[in-house]
């Protein structure tokens, strides 16, 4: 169970990680427009009041091709036989749980509370917050970055496996590929869609 959650990229071959790779893309975004969730950045994921249907699509098509350009670069600069279909698959993969975080945001549940709790914050009545929101937006924040930890160790799992990496010196290359894909993809989001 471990290895399929955290290195599945060991464990399956390359075809069935594609396959699932690109259907968990195409239902992820579909969940994100049905739940009204946008993913405006590599490590995004915001709720939306009204989300149009190719956004969703749009966003991960961009994420996804800014982490495997700048992880692929990275890799081969870490060892030059890395193979695009292994950063492929590692960010297909590695994404999936951000897809899962799109259904907490059921009939705008989250958008919902975030905005009345921001509302109750804004006219200075912070003690008139109702609890549930408070507490759902608490659940949802740490399951987000219980989520962002599980896509990272997935990410960097596979980055790990493509290019044979084995010193500290790939973690910070790592990192920085990372924070460099972040920055475009919130450019060319903002450009774009």
């Amino acid at each position: 169970m471990n290895s399929t959650l955290l290195k599945p990229f060991a464990k399956y071959s390359e075809k069935t990680l594609l396959a699932v790779g690109i259907t968990g893309t195409l239902i992820g975004s579909y969940l994100a427009y049905i739940f009204n969730v946008r993913f405006d950045g590599v490590l995004d994921l915001h709720t939306v009041s009204d989300a149009l249907y190719h956004e969703p699509f749009i966003d991960n098509l961009i994420n996804i091709i800014c982490l495997i350009l700048l992880l692929f670069v990275t890799a081969k600069y870490i060892n030059v036989k890395t193979r695009l279909v292994d950063m492929v698959n590692t960010v297909l993969i590695a994404r999936m749980p951000y897809y899962l975080l799109t259904v907490f945001n059921l009939n705008d549940f989250i958008n919902k509370a975030t905005l009345e709790v921001i509302e109750f914050t804004n006219t200075q009545q912070v003690n008139d917050i109702p609890i549930f929101n408070l507490a759902a937006l608490i659940i949802f924040a740490l399951l987000s970055i219980l989520f962002l930890i599980w896509y990272i160790t997935l990410l960097f799992n596979g980055f790990k496996i493509a290019s044979n990496a084995k010193d500290k010196r790939s973690i910070f290359l790592f990192i920085a590929a990372i924070l460099l894909s972040e920055i475009i993809s919130k450019i060319l989001i903002h450009q774009f869609n």
